[in-house]
């Protein structure tokens, strides 16, 4: 986030138009597709239409998320659901991994919702304070913030409980280079479908063979 704020302050973002992208989108793939989109003075419906896409990725995400929190049994209306999943973001739903096994349903749900919460202050305050950060810093040492995200993201990855989710990104990062040459900017979410599905499938086949050696 606080990469976001300075892209933001560049595209031409005032201060109070940067804090409530974060605030209403919380999605930084959407988020930088409508800032992307601002600079090059693109249409509404555009920018509407970017955003969306760009956040569909996070859909399996948090319909894994409410998996795991196990919505349904909890007595919410519907846009309390809405409202509540609206704050999941990769490291809410990699510490719920960590977490579902350690609490019990309604306990993983308050637990998630302060987690949550300081997830979303510290993310908010990194927004305002990275639209501050040009005047603080040199442009290249600025440029660096960027690649905090992808590492962190990586980080959580090797972290995460399932095995399954750890070898999806090993095999979306051994693949993205090479079909970046065939397909550019497609290449993470290509790469991304076909390393989780290489993923599932060997965890099948793992699976299968254990069931076929105790036979």
């Amino acid at each position: 986030m606080l990469g976001f704020g300075a892209i933001a302050r560049e595209a031409g973002f005032d201060f109070w138009m940067t804090t409530f992208t974060t605030l209403s989108v919380w999605g930084m793939p959407g988020q930088i597709a409508f800032v992307g989109l601002y600079a090059t003075g693109s249409s509404i419906f555009l920018m509407v239409l970017a955003v969306a896409l760009a956040n569909m990725r996070m859909m399996l995400m948090v319909i894994s998320g409410a998996d795991m929190l196990k919505l349904k049994q909890h007595n919410l209306t519907f846009f309390q659901r809405v409202f509540i999943m609206h704050f999941m973001a990769i490291t809410n739903w990699a510490q719920l991994s960590y977490k579902q096994s350690t609490y019990q349903p309604k306990q993983l749900l308050t637990y998630y919702k302060g987690f949550s919460a300081v997830v979303f202050v510290c993310g908010m305050t990194g927004t305002m304070t990275g639209y501050f950060l040009d005047d603080l810093l040199p442009t290249h040492i600025l440029r660096l913030v960027i690649y905090v995200t992808p590492l962190y993201i990586l980080l959580l990855l090797a972290n995460a409980q399932q095995k399954v989710n750890r070898l999806a990104g090993l095999f979306g990062a051994a693949l993205s280079p090479f079909i970046y040459i065939l397909a550019g900017d497609w290449a993470i979410l290509i790469a991304g479908f076909i390393g989780g599905t290489a993923a599932i499938l060997v965890q099948r086949a793992q699976k299968a063979w254990q069931v076929d050696k105790q036979e």
